[in-house]
């Protein structure tokens, strides 16, 4: 377990049984997120939420523990819990799981073969009553845009980071952060994500760079304006690509240096 700088956030491996609070966490983060009600246009459906959750613990090939090249080359899915636990977080029980950070480990260097691939979008992955046009115009083009400045390298991907509504700003997203920072910085490692409008300034604080930007035109294609003010990352990455265009949303492919590990 990992302390946090709130000393009531803790910070654990998931495991199965976390599955079910995991999904719940996730839809609720994002369900104000006019990609989300996009992509789930009758709202999230059972089936959606069991694929999601499938997706969280995906079965991995078997990984030789002999230190070979093979061994390595092989990508590590690791998912964390943040922990809001009672008073000074002295506690051993069990705490309320407030948010969690699913990343992905690639020790070496990946061959073009390895790397340079889409994202499967169908609905044996995303589920009934997902629109998966969506799904590849939004994730899918992240995965691209990721994909192609990564090449390959050996880095610490974050793939998801979310909070659940009504426990953010206790440190939880941070203590999550900061935990993968420690070991993308033992291994020596970058790493890398897509920012979010609303997680970006965070991003920025943990010493993660602008790398490129992903324009989404969500009211030229689908016909939804920005009417209440949203935060669709306007003012994000300004100084690499200037001022997102009117609906538009904004999302930041950003890579983190690797730093040296304190000792």
């Amino acid at each position: 377990m990992t302390p946090s700088t709130n000393p009531r956030i803790r910070v654990r491996e998931a495991t199965p049984a976390d599955t079910e609070t995991l999904v719940d966490i996730h839809f609720d983060a994002f369900k104000d997120n006019v990609m989300d009600q996009l992509m789930y246009p009758g709202g999230v459906s059972e089936d959606c939420k069991r694929k999601f959750g499938g997706r969280l613990f995906p079965p991995m090939p078997p990984r030789e523990n002999d230190g070979s090249a093979s061994a390595a080359q092989v990508p590590e899915s690791l998912l964390y819990v943040a922990e809001y636990v009672s008073e000074d977080g002295a506690t051993e029980e069990p705490g309320e799981v407030v948010a969690f950070a699913k990343w992905r480990l690639n020790r070496t260097q990946q061959t073009e073969a390895e790397w340079n691939h889409d994202l499967q979008v169908t609905t044996e992955t995303f589920g009934e009553g997902c629109d998966l046009s969506v799904v590849d115009a939004f994730i899918g083009e992240m995965n691209r845009k990721q994909r192609d400045h990564a090449k390959g390298e050996p880095a610490l991907y974050l793939s998801i980071l979310a909070c659940k509504p009504g426990r953010q700003r206790l440190g939880a997203g941070s203590a999550l952060l900061r935990c993968g920072a420690e070991l993308a910085d033992e291994l020596g490692v970058p790493c890398r994500l897509e920012a979010s409008p609303i997680g970006y300034t965070l991003y920025k604080k943990f010493g993660y760079e602008d790398v490129d930007v992903l324009d989404t035109k969500v009211t030229e294609t689908w016909g939804v304006a920005n009417t209440d003010g949203s935060n669709w990352g306007a003012n994000n990455a300004v100084a690499l690509a200037g001022p997102a265009a009117e609906g538009v949303m904004r999302t930041v492919i950003m890579r983190r240096p690797p730093k040296k590990a304190t000792v």
